[in-house]
């Protein structure tokens, strides 16, 4: 049988297409893909979940996405401005519904944007209207990238409010003084006066006291690394502000493993990356990987909930179900962590005791050294040397020392990991490195 081309190709009933596609070459097959998904957006332009509220003309235009659309449809209603604002809500928006957009594009002369986090929507719709600029009539496009709306911080009610209202050149009725002073009375009475907080018996809370005992026992002002989970909460007073970053999902074991390679540099502060499950299973195996690649020297403190705990209890590949809710394999946080050749403990964090003695004793480890440095006797002249004694008075590390007798530089055994540089900054070569 011969094909046509594969772009007008159109399957009789009883013919798998998919069985010759899935053994088809890629760059075959990318037009398909281009052509499934501007089919995609056609179909959605008149999906349920794409709508429109407001008067057939507006003086603005809200597109929104997710929240913002509650947030939009709150303000609206409280502004009063049903008769003068339209609501376009897109809950497809990839691909988007261009023929919808560009209907209403057609009939206003100012958007505002409003979405969480990144300006994805905003930037999609104005790249639409640039390819059909032409018989569209001009709009000022309003949101992140034009400092309307702020491009840091969460979008709520408020915020939608006060963006909305200074757009139309409107404003909430003053409220009146008495329901303000019986709601604030209300909320002193029934919201407890407290910081954010680790709930009772949350088991962080226990690492986290073993840690800062682990660290004021070692004396080196050890670094913690942490990551997106509850226990990013350990930058405040209740982690008893042991957590130095919060970045990433994934972050905490990726920089604990760039602070460990500071040794080389004469770093003697110890390097501690603290991980959830979830998180380690989701974003932290290739860091961690990496860092056993790399030979960095940090210690991996993994606080296994056994479910998504920060999320409402979800479960996870460490999980003995999956996503939905059927019987699976778990992947066991121990074994896979051993399978790297990673020494391996576990410690309940509620025998704070044993747990801050676990994780001082396994700070004393230092990994293996990369060589074995000495000094050639006949090769060091020591302050004759036109270097000034560049190694001992200039580079500093305390692994090397001055023997004043001898007028010679020494390597001190006790204190040097083996990273080498010294030898490759001794002008003379007197300095010996060997591959331990």
């Amino acid at each position: 049988m011969t094909l046509g081309p594969l772009t007008d190709f159109r399957p009789t009933p009883h013919f798998d297409t998919s069985q010759i596609l899935s053994a088809l070459p890629a760059s075959v097959t990318h037009p398909i893909a281009h052509a499934k998904l501007k089919l995609a957006g056609e179909i959605l332009a008149e999906s349920s979940f794409n709508c429109y509220q407001g008067p057939v003309r507006q003086e603005l235009l809200i597109i929104t996405c997710g929240s913002g659309w509650l947030f939009a449809i709150e303000a609206i209603k409280l502004l009063g401005l049903e008769s003068r604002v339209g609501l376009l809500k897109i809950g497809t928006t990839w691909p988007l519904p261009e023929r919808m957009l560009l209907e209403h594009l057609a009939k206003t002369e100012r958007v505002l944007f409003l979405e969480e986090v990144d300006p994805v929507l905003e930037n999609n719709v104005k790249e639409l209207f640039a390819h059909h600029n032409e018989s569209l009539p001009h709009i000022d496009f309003l949101g992140k990238k034009s400092g309307t709306v702020p491009d840091v911080g969460e979008l709520g009610p408020a915020l939608a409010i006060r963006v909305i209202s200074e757009l139309t050149g409107t404003s909430l009725p003053a409220p009146d003084p008495a329901y303000v002073r019986l709601a604030q009375t209300e909320v002193e009475r029934f919201s407890p006066a407290r910081s954010l907080a680790f709930c009772p018996g949350c088991p962080h809370r226990a690492s986290f006291w073993a840690i800062k005992r682990a660290l004021a026992l070692d004396g080196r002002d050890g670094v913690v690394f942490g990551d997106i989970g509850c226990y990013g909460l350990a930058v405040l007073g209740t982690g008893f502000h042991q957590s130095k970053t919060l970045h990433a999902m994934g972050s905490g074991i990726g920089m604990a493993c760039g602070f460990g390679k500071l040794d080389r540099f004469g770093g003697t502060q110890p390097s501690i990356a603290v991980c959830g499950d979830s998180t380690f299973y989701h974003a932290a195996i290739p860091a961690l990987i990496n860092g056993l690649h790399h030979r960095s020297n940090f210690l991996l403190l993994l606080l296994d909930n056994s479910a998504t705990a920060m999320t409402g209890f979800q479960p996870h590949p460490g999980s003995s179900v999956d996503a939905m809710g059927r019987q699976a394999p778990p992947v066991v946080l121990e074994d896979l962590c051993r399978s790297l050749g990673v020494r391996t403990e576990i410690r309940d964090p509620f025998e704070t005791e044993d747990a801050a003695n676990t994780i001082y004793e396994m700070l004393q480890q230092e990994g293996p050294k990369r060589y074995k440095v000495s000094i050639d006797p006949d090769k060091c002249i020591g302050e004759d040397c036109g270097c000034n004694r560049l190694c001992t008075r200039v580079f500093r590390c305390p692994g090397l020392n001055w023997d004043s007798v001898l007028k010679k530089s020494g390597i001190d055994e006790a204190i040097c990991v083996g990273c080498g540089v010294c030898a490759d900054i001794c002008p003379r070569g007197a300095i010996i490195k060997e591959s331990a």
